[in-house]
């Protein structure tokens, strides 16, 4: 199969990529109707890289000067309508008017500065400036593979599988502003005792090329956010994080950190209450038509001071994984 294979078995949409230097063209026909999840970041950058380009990546110069031209900078280019059809989305995580007002665990990375423009980015939707993240191909691509996903991970494990509603945050009232959506929980015995972990699925869409497309080795460290949200919020103390493929797939164990969240805890509650929050306020109750401009004063810096540390602490989590299993077209790698 050449690069673009991938796209083209959609079951709703063939996508082909056409490539030249740094521009990708893109066309999208309608096809067939058909059913089936969330978020893949391989567009992203994470935070012990610059970013050498981004398609959220404001100027600086667009901002001081308050134009408009910064905003639109932090809207997504993937703009295509097809991407928006009902049977692109994810096949039961149907909570977008939720989601809008919480900081929900995907998301976690982007608040605390895992990609520096993303931050800024996440501060214009919370505020309601911008439309949230709707979705990209990779989003597309997860959301109609995730069903192929979970059945290889039963097959695999023998586990079951349940699927929450959106859970909030329930430690304490004044939390309820953190959210999650798993993708399932995972009921089993352990020494005859019940034991219930968090499974989190992942299908990397490798930009559509099926010559790359293998399961990981190794988990990317600005997934660590989101997993470790995940088992606080859910009150679970594992997480298996199960990674699929057309060629293969890859199985993790994660253990929750409760040191790791206190300090990404305080992260997040900067973002939402020094910045989300009274950005909020001011832009409901003000004419604001250039919210980095004139929310400037409360508008986030691109990292959160702890960033750097919650990084080396994920990338220690990672190295501390289990890899249970790792699969090519159903041959056991060592």
């Amino acid at each position: 199969m050449r690069s673009g294979e991938i796209a083209s078995s959609f079951s709703l949409v063939w996508l082909q990529c056409f490539k030249h230097k740094n521009s990708c063209y893109m066309g999208a026909s309608v096809t067939c109707l058909s059913n089936k999840r969330n978020f893949s970041s391989d567009d992203c950058l994470p935070v012990i890289r610059e970013p050498s380009t981004s398609r959220n990546a404001p100027d600086d110069r667009s901002r001081k000067s308050g134009s408009l031209g910064g905003m639109l900078k932090y809207k997504s280019a993937e703009n295509y309508p097809v991407l928006r059809a009902s049977c692109l989305q994810h096949w039961f995580k149907k909570w977008q008017t939720l989601r809008r007002n919480k900081l929900t665990a995907s998301t976690f990375a982007a608040a605390i500065g895992f990609w520096r423009r993303r931050r800024v980015q996440l501060w214009l939707e919370k505020l309601g400036a911008i439309e949230p993240f709707s979705g990209n191909l990779a989003t597309c691509w997860s959301n109609i593979k995730e069903g192929d996903a979970l059945e290889r991970y039963k097959l695999i494990t023998g586990n079951t599988v349940l699927f929450p509603e959106f859970q909030v945050y329930d430690a304490y009232p004044e939390d309820n502003w953190l959210a999650a959506s798993p993708d399932g929980v995972i009921d089993r015995m352990v020494y005859e005792l019940p034991s219930r972990g968090v499974l989190e699925i992942k299908c990397p869409y490798f930009d559509g090329d099926i010559r790359r497309a293998f399961p990981w080795s190794r988990i990317p460290i600005h997934y660590i956010p989101q997993a470790q949200g995940l088992m606080e919020i859910l009150g679970s103390d594992w997480m298996d994080f199960y990674v699929w493929t057309p060629n293969g797939s890859s199985l993790f164990r994660l253990y929750r950190d409760p040191e790791y969240w206190d300090v990404m805890k305080i992260a997040l509650s900067d973002f939402w209450w020094k910045h989300v929050q009274p950005a909020r306020e001011l832009y409901r109750s003000n004419d604001v038509t250039n919210p980095l401009f004139q929310l400037r004063s409360v508008r986030p810096g691109r990292r959160h001071e702890l960033c750097t540390y919650i990084a080396y602490k994920s990338k220690h989590i990672v190295d501390n994984s289990k890899l249970l299993m790792r699969e090519i077209h159903g041959k056991l790698q060592n």
